[in-house]
């Protein structure tokens, strides 16, 4: 048993000493041997040598092996340079985990057709992938025979799992035909991006506060300079003269006004953290993703009810709105949001029951990570908290739950709102 744990770790030894890059400095030295043509280089050099001092054979072999990397490299070269691509998506905007298309023009200028080209970049994914080295990108769509002097279009399709704007890199348009010993790369400058918002969680749960565009803020009905009527009193100092009843207050010989009221709206802060959670890089991300997509949701749902919040990430503020029409940038505000949070981690500040509103009537919903003490893996769930100050009271209603992601987010989010909301 000695015998055989002295030979593992023999051979654990020696597999680290052959994988490890002792000179990282002189990789870009030999970067250019990853593609085949830098191998047929070699061998015409090595045939020049052979004809200059062995035998007559070896400059017929490195005049063969140079017309093959002349026209190895010389068509993909004008293949990517003689056409003209245009890259458009059908949709402006979609949702996260939505399919949907781009649609690919390319024009082509030579009185021959073209084929093997590729494209490279339209996605998220594949320029993580590539990194910075733009050489290591995998083609993403192959595109068929061009035809002479002729325009061809096509549909690349999408399905985003993040949010974001599409690419996030240039797209090239790419060629290694016939040999494929070298590929010639063009980036593609005529694009439209498309965005990607946040997936929607279907929240069906009522709110018992709801309201009108034109009614002041606060909870339930009370009296206002507009609204329904309800009666008629003694006119009071700072009263406008349009609410003055007149016939009333000719017949009894004093002022009287017109007494009006309605709902109100509630305003509503919603507080979202993108503080890093603790876990792995993927396990970080999807975590945060969950984050942005109950924010999505509850903003769905305020601008559906016509209530006015206010989005604030990391305590900035981001997004006001009163109506409808504000969901847009703010839906926008959040697809945004860095997949993997901000760089500076000092920027992330989680927010606190300190930092909720102390206006009457002012509700606030914070999102964020849970702390390591609330549960073994954190990654897997989402605390959501919700509060609200009103007049005569400091704070009412305080709740927070943990979203568990491994289960129905819809039911979970649908009973926490029943919970809270509902007295």
């Amino acid at each position: 048993m000695a015998m055989a744990g002295e030979v593992t770790k023999a051979t654990s030894r020696l597999s680290q000493l052959l994988t490890t890059d002792f000179c990282p400095w002189a990789n870009r030295f030999v970067y250019w041997l990853k593609e085949p043509i830098g191998w047929f280089v070699l061998a015409t050099l090595a045939s020049i040598l052979v004809g200059a001092f062995f035998s007559p054979m070896g400059w017929t072999l490195a005049a063969g092996l140079s017309a093959v990397i002349a026209f190895g490299m010389g068509f993909p070269w004008l293949a990517t340079r003689c056409v003209n691509c245009k890259l458009h998506p059908a949709c402006g905007e979609l949702h996260e985990r939505e399919s949907s298309y781009l649609q690919l023009s390319v024009r082509n200028y030579l009185p021959l057709p073209i084929m093997g080209l590729m494209v490279e970049g339209y996605l998220a994914e594949s320029s993580a992938k590539a990194g910075s080295d733009n050489n290591s990108a995998l083609p993403e769509a192959a595109l068929e025979r061009i035809p002479a002097f002729s325009t061809a279009t096509y549909r690349l399709p999408i399905s985003a799992e993040y949010r974001g704007r599409y690419p996030k890199q240039g797209p090239k348009i790419t060629c290694a035909f016939p040999f494929g010993i070298w590929t010639a790369r063009r980036e593609i400058r005529d694009l439209s991006p498309v965005t990607v918002l946040p997936l929607l969680i279907p929240i069906s749960e009522e709110f018992e506060f709801t309201g009108d565009q034109l009614s002041d803020l606060g909870v339930g009905n009370r009296t206002s300079t507009h609204g329904d009527f309800l009666g008629v009193r003694d006119f009071r100092r700072g009263d406008t003269l349009k609410n003055i009843h007149w016939a009333h207050s000719a017949r009894q010989d004093y002022l009287v006004v017109c007494e009006r009221g309605g709902p109100q709206n509630q305003s509503i802060e919603l507080h979202l953290s993108t503080s890093r959670c603790q876990g792995t890089d993927l396990e970080s991300r999807e975590n945060l993703a969950w984050r942005v997509r109950i924010a999505a949701s509850l903003v769905e749902l305020l601008s559906a009810r016509h209530l006015p919040y206010r989005l604030l990430i990391d305590r900035k503020l981001c997004g006001v709105s009163e109506s409808a029409a504000g969901r847009k940038p703010t839906m926008q505000q959040l697809a945004e949001i860095p997949l993997d949070g901000p760089s500076d981690s000092a920027k992330s500040q989680a927010f606190s029951r300190s930092d909720s509103p102390k206006g009457n009537g002012v509700c606030w919903i914070s999102i964020s990570p849970p702390c390591q003490s609330e549960s073994e893996h954190p990654s897997a769930f989402v605390n959501v908290e919700i509060g609200m100050h009103s007049r005569g009271l400091r704070q009412r209603r305080d709740a927070s739950r943990l979203i568990d992601l491994d289960k129905d987010i819809t039911s979970q989010l649908n009973h926490w709102l029943s919970e809270t909301v509902h007295v």
